[in-house]
Parts: structure tokens; C-alpha cells; sequence
């Protein structure tokens, strides 16, 4: 697992802080399980849970991370999904300039019409 992968999930991971550092060095730095069970005065098979739990929040990230690029495919004709990352107040003329291209609802209206 690569430094990055790890930091894409750390803020998922549902365990302690030591289970977190321990997983980490097991599966980015590549120590063995009883060396860094012996640091933390864990068994190997501790180590190992903390490093199961890691490799199944990262197939649940990936799993989100597809289903997020399908989501495309549900979009109507002529639109697209884009992530933007731009300063602040580009962003909020960015959203103006949309709002104002962008077709408006038609609102129904809620009086009853008249009888002549």
C-alpha cells in the first residue's frame, strides 16, 4: 500500500491511534507484524487485526470512489460533473454564472383560476 492510499483512508479508520501508527508501518513501511507487535507489546495476530481493518476501509473507499464515477452515467444529456478547485471568490462567480445559464423550475401556481 503506498503513503498516499494509507492517508486516503486514515480519516475513515474507526481504531485507535496506536492500531492506526501500527498498520501503517506494516503495510507502507513493510515491518514484520512481530516487530511491531513487540514495539507495542501486541500479539502478531493484534498487528494483523489493525491491518485487516485498514485493507477493508480501502476497498470500501475504492468501492466509493467507482460507484461516485458511475454516478456520471445517470446524468442527463448535455451535462457534465466536474470537480473544481479554484479560489473562493471564483468559485462563488462560478456558481453565478451557472445559475444564471442554467434553466429555472417552472413554479406552479397554487391560486385556483377564476370562472368566468
Amino acid at each position: 500500500m503506498t503513503g498516499a492510499e494509507f492517508e486516503a483512508v486514515r480519516p475513515l479508520l474507526k481504531i485507535s491511534d496506536d492500531r492506526i501508527k501500527a498498520a501503517r508501518q506494516a503495510l507502507v513501511d513493510g515491518q514484520t507484524l512481530q516487530a511491531i507487535g513487540d514495539q507495542f507489546g501486541w500479539s502478531r495476530q493484534a498487528v494483523g487485526d489493525a491491518v485487516s481493518t485498514v485493507w477493508k476501509t480501502l476497498g470500501s473507499y475504492y468501492e466509493s470512489q467507482r460507484a461516485a464515477a458511475n454516478a456520471c452515467a445517470l446524468l442527463q444529456p448535455g451535462w457534465e460533473k466536474i470537480t473544481l478547485i479554484a479560489p473562493s471568490h471564483l468559485v462563488a462567480k462560478f456558481r453565478s454564472e451557472i445559475a444564471q445559464a442554467s434553466p429555472q423550475p417552472v413554479k406552479k401556481s397554487t391560486k385556483a383560476k377564476k370562472k368566468d
